[in-house]
């Protein structure tokens, strides 16, 4: 519910809105003055005596471009909702109604921002937007003079990472303390499964010994009541909930409170919350064709064969995974190893390979799943022979999490395999990893990919953006602890819309923060990756390009609505996609609850 004080510091931030929309005696008056008024504001600042900062000029701009598309008439019928009707009852009847329960705060400070944001209020480089004492030092200066001043200041912003990094507490997996209390532990757990040194490096041990069992997990970590209450459940409803011995050895023996975790991430990607436990046991009353979130089976030519794009297809050649991570986009498709359903019968898989041999079209093929490396080493054999035997096939990308969930697995078998295979110029195998946070780095991994690397092949990362890895400069940290290994960051997934993740979901705004004022002060090579967002059916969108999406909506319980464009625009007539990003203002106040400064993350409300 709104509360009052939100009430008034959105009708007091631009007087001129308040009055017009007072005027207005119907919507339609109201939507047409506010055109108006917006036009004029666009006149303004576009004129040569504007005198405001040439970047609040900008910002300006695009403030008024998302304020005319939210209340055009287009869009209120595409999200079958009005904000401008929202925003003319709350001038017209504030002063008189006492509750407004179908309004939220997160609603009012998304709307104060924007009506600010027209008039070059936005706050971001000084109160007024002219910006006199605000512009650095070296803009004033030439030559040497400025270079040293202009020096010192980026000094200020490399400290700046340094200092957040301090201030959180971010640790990779291979600081010493780390490496040290992992042994430790490790031994606990061979100790508590009586096992060995022998078995612990055997990857189909790992395999086979996943801890299931809240009373089992409790015995070797800490686990909180909602985590123990949550793995019961999981269990009792038969949710997949499985932790293999090594990536519970990751996970720190005692559980702090939330903020001062440091495996927070880690418990996030394989114990299931509450939200998500509640929407898979709703899922299981649909058809599984409704469950198919991107619409994969829209997409798959043939059985096990995913196509979105021109020259890349996927195939799937066993459908299970070590250890299910919570947000998994394939959760659904996903079988238990034993039950039989996990590996494709051999004549399905040959359907699925004549498919590809009949496309010549396709240069690169991704092995994904499940896990492919879950396979035993001698069935990879032969897929990547059947594969490489198609001479129009370059290039083989395998999708694995085993890097993180069992580095173990690149054994010398595999390693020889992998070898036998990666055969450049005529033919190249790429491993992509999925390392969510610098948590999960191991010493294990580094020892791994120094033999990968060894192998002339190279690794890259897809990470998800979710609530345990979007603090600042958090995600910069990991993109630096892979680096230093080798892994080379590749893509960073805006969550998808599942409702089941909705415990993880970050406004897209915040992506596109990092991106701009983090991971850009970053050297080139190591801020490699793409923010994406992938659209159901259509495939992956570059969050960095305006013209490939656009905000259409705000809700009254602050949620942006974004319509994104697919990768065919200009090439051909293909539907748009819209998504309801989760609202800002309770981002922030998730964040703060972990102790994170709202004001550190202020200028989100200007990425749109």
């Amino acid at each position: 519910m709104a509360t009052h004080e939100k009430i008034s510091e959105l009708l007091d931030a631009n007087p001129d809105i308040l009055r017009l929309l007072v005027d207005s005696e119907t919507l339609s008056d109201a939507r047409s003055r506010m055109f108006g008024y917006l036009n004029e504001c666009e006149d303004k600042v576009r004129r040569a005596d504007c005198p405001l900062h040439l970047l609040e000029k900008k910002n300006t701009r695009d403030c008024i471009t998302v304020f005319k598309s939210i209340i055009s008439e287009s869009n209120e019928h595409k999200t079958k909702h009005s904000c401008l009707d929202t925003l003319w009852k709350l001038a017209a009847e504030h002063w008189r109604r006492q509750e407004w329960p179908e309004v939220t705060d997160a609603f009012l400070v998304e709307m104060k921002h924007l009506f600010k944001g027209v008039i070059g209020l936005s706050g971001i480089y000084s109160k007024s937007g002219i910006c006199k004492r605000e512009v650095p030092a070296f803009m004033h200066l030439e030559g040497r003079e400025a270079a040293v001043v202009r020096s010192e200041l980026l000094n200020v912003k490399a400290d700046q990472y340094a200092g957040f990094i301090r201030k959180n507490g971010y640790r990779s997996g291979l600081d010493d303390e780390v490496v040290r209390r992992r042994q430790e532990h490790r031994q606990r757990i061979l100790q508590a499964l009586g096992a060995t040194e022998q078995d612990w490096a055997n990857y189909r041990w790992q395999f086979k010994h996943r801890f299931r069992d809240a009373g089992k997990i409790g015995e070797i970590i800490e686990l909180t009541a909602e985590e123990k209450a949550c793995i019961d459940a999981a269990m009792a409803q038969g949710i997949p909930c499985e932790i293999t011995p090594f990536y519970l050895s990751l996970m720190d023996p005692d559980s702090k409170e939330d903020r001062h975790r440091h495996d927070r991430s880690l418990r996030a990607q394989v114990i299931p919350n509450r939200i998500y436990l509640d929407k898979m046991l709703e899922a299981r009353l649909l058809p599984k064709e409704e469950l198919d979130f991107m619409h994969e089976m829209d997409t798959s030519p043939t059985d096990f064969v995913t196509r979105r794009y021109s020259q890349i297809a996927i195939v799937k050649p066993y459908l299970w995974c070590p250890q299910i991570c919570i947000y998994c986009q394939r959760n659904w498709e996903l079988a238990e190893d034993s039950c039989g359903k996990a590996d494709p019968a051999i004549h399905n898989l040959a359907e699925a390979y004549e498919w590809f041999r009949a496309n010549p079209g396709i240069s690169e093929v991704l092995i994904t799943g499940g896990d492919p490396l879950a396979v035993s080493t001698d069935k990879l054999a032969s897929i990547l022979q059947t594969l490489t035997d198609m001479k129009h096939i370059k290039r083989i990308r395998i999708g694995t999490r085993t890097l993180v969930t069992a580095p173990m697995r690149f054994d010398e078998e595999l390693l020889a395999i992998l070898r036998t295979y990666h055969r450049p110029p005529e033919q190249t195998i790429t491993l992509v990893t999925h390392v969510q946070h610098p948590y999960e780095i191991s010493q294990e991994m580094a020892d791994a990919m120094r033999n990968i690397k060894s192998l002339g092949i190279d690794v890259y990362n897809q990470q998800v953006f979710t609530m345990q890895n979007c603090r600042k400069f958090e995600t910069c940290f990991l993109r630096e602890s892979l680096k230093g290994i080798g892994i080379s960051p590749y893509y960073l997934f805006n969550l998808k819309g599942k409702e089941e993740t909705a415990d993880f979901k970050v406004p897209v705004a915040r992506l596109l923060q990092e991106q701009k004022e983090e991971a850009r002060l970053m050297p080139g090579l190591v801020r490699t990756d793409k923010p994406v967002f992938n659209v159901p059916t259509l495939g992956k969108n570059e969050l960095n390009a305006w013209q490939d999406h656009e905000i259409i909506m705000i809700l009254n319980d602050g949620s942006r609505i974004y319509e994104f464009y697919p990768w065919e625009k200009y090439m051909a007539p293909v539907n748009t996609y819209v998504y309801k990003d989760t609202p800002i203002y309770d981002f922030l106040r998730r964040l703060e609850a972990l102790g994170e400064h709202p004001d550190d993350y202020k200028t989100i409300w200007y990425y749109f």
